[in-house]
């Protein structure tokens, strides 16, 4: 049986790791490591069997902070190749996103002291060779951590508990992924602009906490969360420290990339539209162009049509204007109805309310 530098170091990889590596002899490869922002990061291929997407391999990496001052959190990433996907890893918080793989370290192997090192490794499915890994960690100023930016990112974006304290600038339309580790609770999310997707993990389930959230209007908005333990709980509680995480988000308006590929038209529906369909592309425009009587539209779900603004309706006496931006493919519908105020008298009159609904639906 070929032992890698895990096993070597008395570390179990779990029965079927020992029963695949056995079977291949290993094939040992190392990336070059790339300074990006205060630490390096060396995978190194420790065992590989077959071939393709019918393989496998075990990569180890090596983190080391190469900055003058100690460090309390590192994250490293690095594309994954063609059809490969992570079946297990050890000693980091793993994620994939976007077909990019990010490490974020555990509780334990955050803090290294300037020069220090530490480890961690993955079960991959798949070959390829050994990775060129980027990494990070705090002693880079937020202001030039890979998340954080002062011009809007050209796609969606990842963070994790490296980015603490950081700001991300995201364009409507976008998603925001957050992988944090299993101790923290699900995210608290508060401001405007932002709508949650999904999220799943987290305390106290045991399992890595993964959110997505995607910019649905201009705005700003805030996610936080902390960590938790068991030991809290008992009579007396354990003086385990509470880790606050937080980010800030700058939702701002989408490009003009949407124009140049052929988009960006302008749609206007009246109250002659009511209970039709109506087809738009990512960068349309939807303007809802109604009588002062109707109440300012609702739309869902959310994550497909963006609020540009709206003005009048109901109960301002103008006519009611609502603009839309399609952010992104799916279907959703714009509903209102007439209103009145006589419809609110504690004895309401018998003015009958008409229904207004258009289904819209949006392609790339």
């Amino acid at each position: 049986m070929i032992k890698t530098r895990w096993m070597a170091a008395g570390m179990a990889l779990g029965t079927g790791l020992l029963a695949a590596v056995a079977m291949a002899p290993a094939i040992a490869g190392t990336a070059q490591a790339a300074v990006t922002g205060g630490c390096t990061a060396v995978a190194h291929i420790e065992s590989q069997w077959g071939s393709g997407t019918s393989g496998g391999q075990v990569v180890s990496v090596t983190v080391t902070n190469v900055a003058p001052t100690a460090a309390t959190t590192w994250k490293v990433s690095w594309p994954l190749g063609t059809g490969q996907t992570v079946a297990s890893s050890w000693n980091a918080v793993v994620g994939v996103s976007g077909g990019v793989l990010t490490a974020l370290n555990t509780p334990y192997n955050g803090k290294l002291a300037a020069g220090a090192s530490t480890s961690f490794g993955l079960q991959l499915n798949g070959t390829g060779p050994a990775p060129v890994a980027s990494c990070a960690n705090d002693t880079t100023p937020a202001s030039s951590a890979p998340a954080s930016s002062s011009t809007p990112p050209a796609g969606d974006v990842t963070v994790g508990q490296a980015d603490n304290q950081t700001t991300v600038t995201l364009e409507v339309g976008r998603t925001l992924s957050v992988s944090l580790g299993s101790s923290y609770k699900p995210l608290t999310l508060s401001g405007s602009g932002l709508a949650q997707v999904a999220t799943s993990g987290g305390y106290p389930t045991g399992q890595t906490l993964t959110a997505l959230f995607r910019a649905v209007s201009t705005g700003s908005a805030t996610l936080t969360t902390q960590t938790d333990n068991p030991c809290f709980y008992t009579t007396p509680p354990c003086a385990m420290p509470v880790a606050q995480w937080t980010i800030h988000v700058t939702i701002v308006g989408a490009s003009a990339s949407a124009s140049a590929s052929g988009t960006g038209r302008t749609v206007t529906v009246g109250t002659a539209a009511n209970r039709t369909t109506v087809s738009l592309r990512v960068g349309d425009t939807l303007v809802v162009s109604l009588p002062a009587n109707y109440d300012p539209p609702t739309v869902k779900p959310a994550g497909v049509l963006g609020s540009a603004n709206v003005t009048g309706g109901y109960p301002t006496e103008q006519p009611l204007v609502a603009r839309y931006q399609a952010i992104a493919a799916g279907s959703a519908d714009v509903t209102t109805v007439t209103d009145g105020a006589c419809i609110h008298y504690p004895t309401p009159c018998p003015s009958p309310q008409w229904p207004w609904t258009v289904h819209v639906t949006v392609t790339n």
